[in-house]
C-alpha cells in the first residue's frame, strides 16, 4: 500500500514489490484471480515478474476471503516476511526426500502425531497459501498432500483443500543436495513444484501478472524481460554491458549498494568497509522471547554497527510516520545505548530508529469465534538494519534499489541474474562491476516448457464460468456423499462386534439397524442424490432460475439429517467399560473418526434444511460443524 509522507514527500511501498493497491481495481489479471479464489475451488499458480502485484494479491486475500485460509512459505525469513508459517513447521515434516508411496526416508513417525489444535485446524482448512513457491521442491508438495489426506478426505488430493501458489519460477530455484536429486530422480523429471503427483492430480490453472509497477524505464523493462526468458542475444547484452565500470567509484552523496552472488564476497567488503572507519562502534544483542528459531531470524543476532556505516533497512516501519521501509538505505550517524541515528542517502531528515519487534506466529483455533487465527509463538526484537555496503543476491530478492553496483557475472543458478538486474528501478541507477556474459544467463527448459504450455492454457472468462459451475456440482455432491462417514462407522461397528457385542449382545440390533441405516438410507439415496442434481456442472444461474431445486436440496437435507442423527445415538450408545488397554484403543480411534465425521455430517445438513444452498453456505456450515465437532466434550464410554 502506498503510503505519501507530507513532510519528507516520498512514497512508501511494501517492501516486496511496489505495487499500489488502488491498480488492483483496473488490473484484469489480478480480479481473473480473485475470482478463480473467491469463485471456485481450483487450485491457482499466481506467477509474474518482479513487482507485478503478488504480493498486493496476497494481502488483499488475506484481508478479506471469507475462506479460513494459512499462509505458508520454505524459509524461516520468507514465512516471516509473509506473516505465516515455515511449510516444514506447520505440517511437521522432515527435511530428507519425501518418495511417492513410501513416504520419508527418515521413518520417525512421530512428527505426525500432531495436536488435537493443529488436526482441527487442518480439518476446517478451506485455503491453503504457499509464497515463494519456486523454492519449495514437488516430494514436499506431495507429503502435504499425504498429510491432508490422513486428516481430511483421503480420496481427494489435498484432502479436498483449494491451493493457492505464489512465486516467479524465473527467480530462485529449489536447493537441492546432490544426493537428494539422486534420490528424487527416479519419482520426479525435474526439482520444481509443478512436477507434484498430487498437483497434475488435482490439476491447477496459471495466471501470470504482466504489469510491472516497480520499473517505468521500457527499455530497462525490455532488457528485464529477455534476461528472465533466457532470450538474450548480442544486442541485449551489449546495451547491458555498456553499465561496466570495473572501475566506479560512487560519489559519496550518491550511495550504492553492491549485488553478490556469494556470501563470502558480500561479508568480505562489508566487514572490509568496517574496518576502514577509525572510529569505535557498538554491539547490539537481539533479545529473543519464547520459540523463534534461529533459521528465521531476519536480523543479526550480534549487530556491530559504527559511525560513517552503510546500512539497509530490514523492515517496514509500523508506526504512524512511516519514517522508513524495508530495503531503504542510509548512513550510520550516532550510536545510543539503544538507538541509532540514521540519515537515509535521499537527504531526507535523519532517523532515530530503535528496536523492533518480529513475530513467530504459529495458527491455532478461536473458540470463541470458530475462526484459524494467528497466536505469537516468540519475538525477536533487535535494529532493523544490517552493513549493506553489499548484499547477495538471494537476500536482495523482493527488494528495490535506487542505486546498485552488480556483480552477477559468476551467477550459478537459474534466474539468478535476473534477480539481481530486477532489483534497480532503472538502467542509469545499475552499475555491472562485472559483465554480463551469456553464461551468467542461466534459465531452465522444463521451467520453459512449463511456462509456454501454461500460456496456452491460461484461463479466461468461459474458463472461469466452467470452474465456477464444477465448483458447484462438486461442493452438492460433496454434501450428499456419505461413503467416508459410512467407512468410518463401518469400522467403529466392526470394533464393537468384535470387542462388546459378545459380552453386551443388546447392542447387535441397534447396530446392525444404524449399518443398513448407513448404507441405505445414506450412501445408496445420497448417491441418487447426486446422480440427480449433481451429475453434471453446474451453472449459478441454474439454482437462482430454478427455486424448487433449492427447495428439493433443503428437503434433501432434512431427511439425511433425521436418518444421521439415529446413528449417531447409537454410536454413542456403548458404554460399557473394557479392560484390555489394547481394546480401549481400538475402540477409541475408531469411536472418534466415526463420530466426527457423522457430527460434521449432521450438523451441515441441519444447517441447509434451513437456508438456501450455494458452495459459500456450505463451506461455512462445514468450516463451522468441523470446529464444533472436534470441540465437543464426546469421549468413549461416558
Amino acid at each position: 500500500m502506498a503510503y505519501k509522507d507530507n513532510n519528507h514527500d516520498f512514497d512508501y511501498i511494501s517492501s516486496a514489490a511496489e505495487e499500489p493497491e488502488g491498480v488492483y481495481a483496473l488490473n484484469r489479471d489480478l480480479n481473473l484471480a480473485h475470482r478463480i479464489m473467491e469463485e471456485t475451488g481450483a487450485n491457482l499458480f499466481l506467477t509474474g515478474k518482479a513487482g507485478t502485484g503478488k504480493t498486493t494479491f496476497l494481502r488483499r486475500l488475506r484481508k478479506e476471503s471469507p475462506k479460513r485460509m494459512i499462509v505458508l512459505a520454505p524459509t524461516g525469513v520468507a514465512a516471516i516476511n509473509a506473516e505465516g508459517s515455515t511449510i516444514h513447521s506447520f505440517f511437521q515434516l522432515p527435511f530428507s526426500p519425501f518418495i511417492p508411496g513410501k513416504g520419508f526416508l527418515d521413518t520417525d513417525t512421530r512428527r505426525f502425531r500432531f495436536r488435537k489444535e493443529k488436526r482441527r485446524i487442518i480439518a476446517s482448512l478451506d485455503l491453503l497459501v504457499i509464497d515463494e513457491i519456486s523454492m519449495v521442491r514437488p516430494d514436499t508438495l506431495d507429503a502435504i498432500d499425504s498429510v491432508l489426506r490422513r486428516y481430511r478426505n483421503p480420496a481427494l488430493p489435498f484432502g479436498g483443500v483449494q491451493l493457492l501458489l505464489i512465486g516467479d519460477l524465473r527467480q530462485l530455484a529449489p536447493v537441492l543436495r546432490d544426493e537428494e536429486r539422486q534420490i528424487l530422480a527416479p519419482y520426479y523429471p525435474s526439482e520444481y513444484f509443478f512436477e507434484s503427483h498430487a498437483l497434475k492430480e488435482s490439476g491447477f490453472v496459471t495466471i501470470e501478472l504482466s504489469t510491472v509497477y516497480r520499473q517505468t524505464d521500457h527499455e530497462f523493462i525490455s532488457i528485464l524481460n529477455a534476461v528472465r526468458d533466457g532470450k538474450v542475444d548480442h544486442s541485449v547484452l551489449d546495451r547491458l554491458n555498456t553499465r561496466f565500470d570495473p572501475d566506479f567509484h560512487p560519489n559519496p552523496d550518491e550511495r550504492y549498494i553492491r549485488l553478490t552472488s556469494h556470501n563470502r564476497m558480500a561479508d568480505s567488503i562489508n566487514q572490509s568497509r568496517l574496518a576502514e572507519i577509525p572510529e569505535e562502534g557498538m554491539t547490539y544483542i537481539a533479545e529473543i522471547k519464547d520459540n523463534f528459531p534461529e533459521s528465521s531470524y531476519p536480523a543479526e543476532y550480534n549487530l556491530y554497527l559504527k559511525p560513517g556505516a552503510q546500512v539497509m533497512f530490514v523492515k517496514n516501519d509500523s508506526g504512524t510516520d512511516r519514517q522508513y521501509y524495508n530495503g531503504m538505505l542510509g548512513e550510520v550517524t550516532g550510536l545510543t545505548e539503544d538507538s541509532v541515528i540514521v540519515r537515509p542517502v535521499d537527504g531526507r531528515p535523519a532517523i532515530t530508529v530503535g528496536k523492533v519487534t518480529w513475530e513467530n506466529t504459529r495458527y491455532e483455533i478461536d473458540e470463541q469465534k470458530r475462526e484459524i487465527v494467528q497466536v505469537v509463538d516468540g519475538t525477536f526484537s533487535q535494529l532493523p538494519l544490517r552493513l549493506a555496503w553489499a548484499i547477495t543476491i538471494h537476500k536482495s530478492q523482493g527488494l528495490t534499489f535506487d542505486r546498485a553496483i552488480i556483480d552477477a557475472g559468476y551467477s550459478f543458478a537459474p534466474g539468478q541474474t535476473y534477480v539481481a538486474l530486477s532489483r534497480c528501478r532503472s538502467l542509469e541507477g545499475l552499475v555491472l562491476g562485472q559483465r554480463i556474459p551469456p553464461s551468467a544467463v542461466i534459465t531452465d527448459y522444463k521451467v520453459n516448457s512449463f511456462i509456454s504450455e501454461s500460456e496456452r492454457n491460461r484461463p479466461n472468462e468461459r474458463t472461469i464460468d466452467a470452474m465456477r459451475a464444477e465448483y458447484n456440482r462438486t461442493t452438492l455432491a460433496d454434501l450428499f456423499d456419505f461413503r467416508a462417514a459410512r467407512i468410518l462407522f463401518d469400522d467403529y461397528h466392526r470394533a464393537v462386534t468384535e470387542y462388546i457385542i459378545p459380552d453386551y449382545p443388546a447392542h447387535y440390533e441397534p447396530f446392525r439397524e444404524a449399518s443398513e441405516i448407513m448404507a441405505k438410507d445414506l450412501e445408496q439415496v445420497g448417491l441418487k442424490f447426486i446422480a440427480l442434481y449433481a451429475s453434471a456442472p453446474i451453472a449459478p444461474e441454474h439454482f437462482e432460475a430454478h427455486p424448487e431445486v433449492l427447495e428439493k436440496v433443503k428437503n434433501g437435507c432434512a431427511y439425511f439429517s433425521k436418518r444421521i442423527k439415529r446413528v449417531i445415538d447409537v454410536t454413542k450408545s456403548v458404554t460399557e467399560k473394557l479392560t484390555n488397554k489394547a481394546h480401549v484403543q481400538r475402540m477409541e480411534n475408531a469411536y472418534h473418526s466415526a463420530l466426527f465425521a457423522l457430527l460434521v455430517k449432521y450438523r451441515v445438513l441441519r444447517h441447509l434444511a434451513l437456508v438456501d444452498f450455494s458452495p459459500a453456505e456450505y463451506i461455512a456450515a462445514k468450516a463451522k460443524a468441523v470446529l464444533d465437532a472436534s470441540a465437543a466434550k464426546n469421549s468413549f464410554g461416558k
